[in-house]
């Protein structure tokens, strides 16, 4: 009994310091991704890239009851970061190499944006582990052919949730600070006088 002792307490250490990561999702609402009406679309072939290893990349932040929560921040905003340039630009396509400039001139591609994105998730709940409070930070960093930065757009998208809402949809706070930060995205986008020049 004494020699398990120390396993059992080590298995305990462990639980205590990295919790339970709980996976939930920070997929948008990709029907809420609408230009303002009357909105003209930039004449301008566009690329964006995300490294394989972003879209990869899982964060693990707090929700409640001490547990923590896991997710793919790139993975799960790439569909949505997609349609924000597409109702912003006339074509977009995806940049596998961004510093291939023959093949990127072969296709037109006339700007490369690539986003960075950070998120903040936390909780008041000492029960329940879903977050009620989420934040997406998404920095977006355009440059032409020549590799000139042309603009730096960042925003701020914040959601929350109680606990009745989640309780239908465990990942409320994180998709609603989704939608939020591509919904100020598009608009900084349609309204950047830069991008239309």
């Amino acid at each position: 009994m004494k020699r398990l002792f120390p396993f059992v307490f080590a298995l305990v250490a462990c639980v205590a310091l990295f919790g339970c990561a709980h996976p939930i999702s920070m997929n948008p609402n990709l029907q809420a991704i609408t230009a303002p009406a009357g909105t003209q679309a930039i004449n301008k072939q566009v690329g964006y890239h995300i490294p394989e290893a972003l879209r990869q990349l899982q964060v693990i932040s707090p929700g409640g009851g001490g547990d923590k929560v896991s997710y793919f921040p790139y993975r799960d905003l790439e569909p949505g970061f997609y349609k924000v340039l597409s109702e912003t630009f006339r074509d977009v396509s995806k940049v596998q190499d961004p510093k291939n400039a023959a093949e990127l001139s072969s296709r037109g591609i006339k700007l490369l944006i690539t986003p960075e994105i950070t998120t903040t998730s936390s909780s008041e709940s000492l029960f329940t582990w879903p977050p009620t409070m989420f934040s997406v930070t998404l920095v977006c960093t355009v440059t032409d052919m020549a590799g000139q930065g042309l603009q730096t757009i960042r925003v701020v998208g914040n959601g929350n949730a109680t606990f009745d809402e989640f309780k239908g949809n465990l990942s409320l706070a994180a998709v609603r600070a989704s939608d939020d930060a591509l919904a100020k995205l598009l608009k900084e986008l349609t309204a950047s006088a830069e991008l239309r020049k």
